[in-house]
């Protein structure tokens, strides 16, 4: 008898697992198709058109296929959320948007741009960015601005680590290289935005120097040591800003768009009206002490202003519209 109820208890024990287990597969079966539906739904979501690059969708299983300016062919995602773009956090900034790392000197970020980006950690550029510090950010785009700014030989290295694209074949096209970035990631209305933008701040200041820069020459300086200095040109960084944008009028021995003089060379610059000297961390101080600066008529006048080297050695909306600001600043305009 006792083995009868032991078998009978058996018996239900194993009936009773067998129901738990066809309702465990039930529930199993009914959480997967739920969560198949919410993927499709979430692709078809993704797919639609953005209005913004800070689209709240997190989805990136949604890719467009675009052909960088080096000619690779990349699975673009459709809404990059983790995104590595060395030396590109100026127009990145413009359009709102905030990489997971940024460009650094010796573990320093463009101190012009932390009011924005003061939260994001700095990448190790020594030498030129390596595919696994890239990798540590987990990025799902990795974005260089022209094919000179890849580490030679390393495309491929990168490309396994997210898909990776080179934006220009022009890295001083500033304002076509913001309008390809909008476009990259979505936000072409950013991009214009932040362009007109530019473009406001730009005719407000030739407004407030008026004729001005037509009838003054200033130069854009940087030390070198006691025996000779550089001048940017035209073409240079803050020499765009300053000439084209500006509208300054060029001294003739201007040479070219980032030369080295020799120091004998300071007497050219007798007649230049402003100079201004690049300035910063690391920077050589202008070749003060010597007797050709102080008798130019520029140093004699207190035309002389320092030029922030985070911003000035840039060519990008963000940092040509400070530029703006202390040239204003400096001529009271």
């Amino acid at each position: 008898m006792n083995r009868f109820i032991r078998f009978t208890q058996f018996v239900s024990l194993v009936v009773l697992i067998s129901v738990l287990a066809a309702c465990g597969s039930s529930n199993t079966n009914s959480s997967a198709s739920q969560s198949a539906s919410g993927t499709a739904a979430a692709t078809a979501e993704a797919s639609a058109p953005a209005t913004s690059a800070a689209a709240e969708s997190t989805d990136v299983s949604a890719y467009r296929l675009l052909t960088d300016a080096a000619g690779h062919e990349v699975k673009v995602p459709a809404h990059p959320q983790r995104i590595i773009a060395p030396f590109l956090e100026d127009p990145l900034s413009a359009i709102g948007i905030k990489p997971v790392a940024q460009w650094s000197a010796g573990g320093v970020p463009q101190q012009y741009l932390q009011d924005r980006l003061a939260d994001v950690p700095p990448l190790k550029m020594d030498n030129g960015l390596k595919p696994e510090e890239a990798l540590s950010y987990n990025p799902d785009l990795i974005i260089f601005l022209s094919p000179v700014y890849v580490p030679e030989g390393s495309y491929e290295q990168f490309a396994q680590v997210a898909p990776t694209y080179v934006l220009s074949d022009n890295d001083s096209d500033w304002r076509g290289n913001l309008e390809k970035l909008g476009k990259l990631l979505n936000d072409e209305k950013a991009a214009a935005a932040a362009l007109k933008q530019y473009d406001d701040k730009l005719a407000d200041a030739k407004a407030r120097l008026g004729d001005l820069p037509k009838d003054k020459t200033a130069v854009l300086l940087q030390g070198v040591d006691e025996k000779g200095f550089k001048l940017f040109g035209p073409n240079f960084y803050g020499g765009v800003t300053l000439y084209q944008a500006l509208g300054f009028k060029q001294p003739a021995v201007v040479n070219g768009n980032y030369e080295t003089y020799s120091i004998e060379k300071l007497a050219e610059l007798e007649d230049v009206d402003y100079i201004f000297v690049l300035s910063g961390p690391g920077r050589a101080a202008p070749p003060s002490d010597n007797p050709l600066w102080k008798a130019l008529k520029a140093v004699k006048a207190g035309q002389v202003f320092e030029a922030d080297s985070g911003y000035w050695f840039n060519l990008n909306s963000i940092a040509s519209g400070l530029i703006m600001d202390d040239v204003l600043k400096s001529l009271h305009a």
